[in-house]
């Protein structure tokens, strides 16, 4: 096998072991010897694809192989100027050359004005929401409360009417004259 497919092939090894592998176990795996597998990781570590920290096992000093990550297989973060932007401004103490007390700021008394602001404004867009969202949770359920009100309205009404109308009847039965009998005498 040639030098380059064995660095590919070490590499691979290297890779596939979280914790890594010990130099003497890695040339026992690649089938070759301990001289050439030095160089191998030399070369690999001269590349910063590999790191070598010294370890003893059973009495005997070796190496042990991390893989590196490299900068093109590393998480790219996307970056966020949010925590110094405010209102589409920068924080003025970014770049400045003055040697100001920030207490006494006036550019950076600005500034967190306008954060302040932006984030009044961002809690009240927050509170408008949640209004908005309880209220149309509400709307079906007022509709029926009003429906509710409404037939009990309609359910007491004749109740309240009965009393009403038997005191009337009661009031002018008792107002009709009394029709006299033929032999009585007035």
């Amino acid at each position: 096998m040639s030098e380059d497919g064995l660095e590919e092939k070490a590499l691979e090894i290297i890779k596939s072991r979280p914790n890594g592998v010990l130099q003497s176990d890695l040339w026992k795996e690649l089938k070759i010897d301990s001289r050439k597998c030095s160089r191998i990781i030399a070369r690999l570590e001269s590349e910063g694809k590999i790191k070598r920290i010294w370890e003893t096992v059973r009495g005997t000093r070796t190496f042990r192989i991390t893989y590196k990550p490299q900068k093109a297989e590393a998480e790219k973060k996307g970056a966020d100027f949010g925590l110094i932007m405010a209102g589409g401004e920068v924080a003025p103490c970014v770049g400045c050359t003055y040697e100001c007390e920030p207490d006494y700021c006036p550019d950076l008394g600005n500034w967190i004005e306008l954060l302040a602001k932006e984030l009044a404004a961002e809690e009240r867009k927050t509170v408008e929401e949640h209004v908005a969202v309880v209220e149309e949770e509400k709307a079906p359920e007022a509709k029926e409360h009003a429906k509710a009100k409404k037939a009990v309205k309609a359910s007491k009404a004749p109740m309240a009417e009965k009393p009403a109308v038997k005191a009337k009847k009661a009031k002018e039965s008792t107002s009709k004259p009394v029709k006299a009998s033929k032999g009585s005498k007035k």
